[in-house]
C-alpha cells in the first residue's frame, strides 16, 4: 500500500482526531484570513479611488521637516529654506521628463482695486479685508493649458486661453470667471484698466492709499468652473462658500507677469517698512518668484506616480519640499483604513508564526499517540521520507478541508472586525490642507463617507489563492517540525 493510500485510511480511522485538527485550522484560518482580506480590500479601495482620479504630483515646501527644524534650533529666524530654483526644475525634468504630460505653477498676487465690481456670493463680506478695496487673487500660469484646464477643474466657456508667447513675454493678458466678467459687463476681446491700490493702514485702521498701479489688461476668456465645493456640513458650507466667492473673483494671467507685479509692490513699499524698521532691508527684497511656489507634474498615468517621484526626488535633493501624490490624500483621510490595515498587517504574520507553533505542537501530540504505527514502518524498511510525506498528506488534507470552511466564515468575520473598527472621523477642515492651501494644490480632497462607499470585503482569486498557499505552507513546516522530532529516533526505542 503506497503512503497516499495510508494516508486516506489513518485520516479515515482517525475520524475524531481529523475532525480536531480540522477545527483547530477553521479556527486559525478565520483569523488568517480575515485580516488577509481586510488588508487587500484596503489596498482595493485604494486602488480603485486612485484609478478614478488624475495622476497628479504636487511638489511643496516639506512642512512637517521645517516644523522640526524650527523645533530643534534656538534662533528659528536664522534658517534659511534652500527654495527652489529653475535649474532644479530643469533637472527634475531631464531626470524623469518621459512619465510627464505637462507641468504648472501658479505665483499668486492680489489686487486691492476698485476698478473691479466683485462677484457676489452669499458671504460677500470675505471680499474686503481690513478696508473698504475688494480684494482679488491673481493667479500665475506657466502652460495655456494650465492645472485647471487640463484636470478638468475648468473649461474655457468663452474666448480662448493664453497663448505660449504670451506667457513667456508676461503680456499684461488676463482670464477671469463668467460671474465676475458678468458682474462687470465685460465682454472677451475688450481691454480693461485695473488700478490696483497700494494700502497701508493706520494704527487706528484706517486706510491710506500710498500708490496706485494701473494696468491695461486685455480679456482673452472666460472660464467656467465645473464643480464648485458642495458639503451638507454646516461649518463645510461656510467655508466652502467662501472659497467658491474666491474662486470666482479669481484673475488668471501669467507668473512673469505676476513675478514682475510683486517685485514692483515690494519696491513701492520699501521705504515704508525701512522707514518703520529703522534699517535697510536690501536682503528682503532679493525676490525670488519661485519661493513659497507649489509646482504641479500631470503624469501620462496613475501607475508612472512612484516611479516619477523616485526619480525627480533624487534629482531634486532638497529636504525642504516634498512631493504629495494622489495616495497622500487619501491617507491622509482614510486614516482609520490605514490604521486598521497596518495593524491586521502584524495580526496576519503574527497568527501565522502562532499557526505554525500551534500545529506543530497538535500534530506532534498526534504523532506520539502513533509511535508504534511508525516504528513498523520504520522495521519493515520504509523511507523516513515518505513516512514524513505520508504525514504531510494527511494534514493538508484534513486542513484544507477546515481552510475550505474558514472561506465561508471569514467573509463574515472580516466584515465584522472592518465595522468594529470603522467609524467616521471628525476630521479638522484645516488638517485636510495638509500640503498648503487648497488655492494652489490640485491634489483631490477625498472625501471619507465616499471612501467607505467604496470599501468592500469579499474574496477575489488572488486573496483565495493567498489564503490557501499560506495555510497549506503553515501545516507544511508545522508538519515537518513535528515529523523531524519522532522520526529522529531509531524504530526500537520509537516502539518502547
Amino acid at each position: 500500500m503506497n503512503f497516499f493510500k495510508r494516508a486516506l485510511t489513518s485520516i479515515t480511522r482517525r475520524k475524531l482526531k481529523s475532525l480536531i485538527f480540522a477545527l483547530i485550522v477553521l479556527i486559525l484560518g478565520n483569523i488568517m484570513l480575515s485580516s488577509l482580506l481586510i488588508v487587500q480590500s484596503v489596498d482595493g479601495t485604494k486602488d480603485a479611488i486612485l484609478r478614478e482620479l488624475p495622476p497628479v504630483v504636487s511638489l511643496d515646501i516639506n512642512h512637517e521637516r521645517l516644523r522640526e527644524i524650527f523645533e530643534s534650533q534656538s534662533d528659528p529666524g536664522g534658517i534659511e529654506i534652500d527654495f527652489i530654483t529653475f535649474d532644479d526644475l530643469e533637472r527634475i525634468e531631464a531626470a524623469s521628463g518621459t512619465y510627464i504630460k505637462s507641468f504648472d505653477y501658479s505665483s499668486m498676487a492680489s489686487f486691492s482695486t476698485k476698478s473691479l465690481e466683485p462677484y457676489s456670493g452669499e458671504n460677500d463680506d470675505y471680499m474686503f479685508f481690513g478696508g473698504d478695496t475688494p480684494y482679488f487673487e491673481v493667479m500665475g500660469v506657466a502652460n495655456p493649458n494650465f492645472t485647471l484646464l487640463e484636470i478638468g477643474d475648468a473649461k474655457i466657456a468663452e474666448g480662448r486661453t493664453f497663448t505660449q508667447e504670451e506667457i513667456d513675454k508676461g503680456s499684461p493678458v488676463l482670464i477671469m470667471t463668467q460671474q465676475l466678467a458678468k458682474a462687470n459687463d465685460y465682454v472677451v476681446g475688450e481691454t480693461i484698466s485695473i488700478d490696483n491700490l497700494v494700502v497701508d493702514y493706520t494704527e487706528s485702521g484706517e486706510e491710506v492709499v500710498i500708490e496706485t498701479m494701473s494696468t491695461d489688461f486685455q480679456l482673452v476668456g472666460l472660464i467656467e468652473y465645473t464643480e464648485l465645493p458642495q458639503t451638507g456640513n454646516q461649518g463645510d458650507m461656510m467655508r466652502d462658500d467662501w472659497e467658491a466667492t474666491m474662486r470666482n473673483n479669481r484673475l488668471i494671467t501669467s507668473n512673469n507677469f505676476v513675478a514682475a507685479h510683486n517685485q514692483e509692490m515690494m519696491e513701492t513699499m520699501r521705504p515704508i517698512i525701512e522707514e518703520r524698521s529703522g534699517q535697510r532691508m536690501d536682503s528682503l527684497y532679493e525676490y525670488n518668484p519661485l519661493s513659497g511656489v507649489q509646482f504641479t507634474y500631470i503624469l501620462n498615468s496613475s501607475e508612472e506616480v512612484d516611479r516619477f517621484v523616485g526619480a525627480a526626488a533624487s534629482a531634486l535633493d532638497n529636504d525642504f519640499y516634498r512631493f504629495a501624490t494622489q495616495e497622500d490624500s487619501f491617507k491622509n483621510v482614510a486614516q482609520p483604513l490605514e490604521s486598521m490595515k497596518g495593524i491586521l498587517t502584524y495580526a496576519f504574520y503574527i497568527t501565522l508564526g502562532s499557526a505554525v507553533v500551534v500545529l506543530a505542537l497538535v500534530l506532534f501530540a498526534f504523532m506520539r499517540d502513533r509511535q508504534k504505527e511508525i516504528g513498523i514502518y520504520l522495521a519493515l524498511g520504509e523511507k523516513r521520507s515518505r513516512i514524513t510525506s505520508q504525514m504531510v498528506v494527511e494534514s493538508v488534507a484534513v486542513g484544507l478541508v477546515g481552510a475550505t470552511l474558514a472561506l465561508i466564515s471569514g467573509v463574515f468575520v472580516a466584515s465584522f472586525i472592518s465595522d468594529m473598527l470603522l467609524s467616521t472621523p471628525q476630521v479638522d477642515p484645516n488638517e485636510v490642507m495638509m500640503f498648503g492651501s487648497r488655492m494652489g494644490n490640485y491634489l483631490t480632497t477625498i472625501d471619507y463617507d465616499s471612501v467607505l462607499q467604496n470599501y468592500r470585503v469579499a474574496l477575489t482569486p488572488v486573496s483565495i489563492i493567498s489564503f490557501y498557499a499560506a495555510v497549506t505552507t503553515t501545516i507544511v513546516l508545522a508538519q515537518l517540525i513535528a515529523s523531524i522530532y519522532i522520526l529522529r529516533f531509531d524504530p526500537k526505542k520509537i516502539m518502547l
